[in-house]
């Protein structure tokens, strides 16, 4: 099996899920690979969302801002797993119109993000 040409030291994968209620929204791609410099825009009905990844020092970065859409009651949060699901992050914006913004580092080359609303 062919290995990708892509650098350990250079690769940082980013899965953007995007999900409402506990079910993946229909037409979003549900891993989305990423490398560091990266920007990811995810939304659904009653959040959006904006984090960049960054690469420094064997370290990740995963910086940005949540925001609340829908005056529905619920709030929109992102949640930042690092360290192979050892370490994780969250921030959550509500009600409706508020933006949080956020910045988390961590040891290592991978950080998954999600985007939920709850």
């Amino acid at each position: 099996m062919k290995k990708s040409g892509i650098g350990a030291r250079a690769r940082v994968t980013l899965i953007a899920l995007v999900i409402a209620s506990g079910t993946i929204i229909a037409g979003a791609n549900p891993a989305a690979a990423g490398t560091c410099g990266q920007s990811f825009n995810p939304s659904v009905s009653g959040g959006k969302a904006s984090w960049t990844l960054t690469c420094s020092g064997g370290k990740v970065t995963m910086s940005g801002w949540v925001e609340d859409t829908d005056a529905d009651g619920k709030c929109a949060r992102v949640k930042g797993v690092f360290n192979n699901n050892i370490t994780y992050q969250t921030a959550g914006a509500c009600p409706k119109g508020t933006r949080v913004s956020f910045s988390w580092t961590a040891p290592g080359t991978i950080a998954n993000g999600y985007l939920t609303v709850t």
